[in-house]
């Protein structure tokens, strides 16, 4: 669990957290455009929004991080673009990709449930695969909300793919806006209180 490079040759160094991040983006991406079809969305759309919802949570991710942490950038702004994966908020990038959602929900001119729904699904398996990474990156594990145990991968993991369940479950079954934001809620909560 010390070693954090999930490859290495010569001067190109992958992290765990890289490889974790790469893999499940893109199996998120692929499942992103296979639910676009039972949702009776453009693929090409959803494709389009999802890069979009990636690089928007990534900055607020960073954005989320800055402003919980702000005490050590006060008087060094610059500082701000000294990123590191130890240095995001997983909260941050959620709001962040929420608040860019309804731009492109409006813009697009589609039902903003669905697309919630939609990418909410997509995210619980990316976060299902992803967060095995704190297996491997001890800082990062210890410094997660789940550094408690190790235990506590198996125990989220298992969460956001019950999440993921729930939402395809529940969607279908029970026509209530309110599901997909109860069921994100729920989630984000129980990741921060384990």
């Amino acid at each position: 669990m010390n070693n954090i490079s999930f490859f290495s040759y010569k001067s190109i160094n992958i992290s765990y957290f890289m490889a974790f991040a790469i893999i499940s983006g893109v199996l998120a991406y692929i499942l992103s455009s296979l639910l676009a079809k039972e949702y009776k969305m453009d693929k090409s759309k959803i494709q389009d929004m999802y890069l979009t919802l990636l690089i928007i949570g990534f900055i607020g991710a960073r954005l989320g991080y800055v402003f919980w942490n702000f005490k050590p950038f006060k008087g060094k702004l610059l500082s701000i673009l000294s990123l590191s994966h130890y240095n995001l908020s997983l909260l941050g990038g959620v709001v962040g990709a929420i608040l860019a959602l309804i731009i492109l929900a409006r813009m697009y001119k589609i039902n903003f449930n669905n697309l919630l729904s939609l990418f909410a699904t997509s995210f619980y398996f990316a976060m299902a695969i992803g967060v095995w990474v704190l297996k491997f990156d001890y800082l990062l594990f210890m410094s997660s909300s789940i550094g408690k145990s190790e235990n506590n991968i198996l125990l989220v993991s298992a969460m956001f793919l019950l999440a993921m369940v729930l939402e395809k479950y529940l969607k279908n079954r029970v026509k209530n806006k309110y599901i997909t934001p109860t069921i994100l809620i729920v989630v984000m909560a129980l990741y921060y209180l384990i």
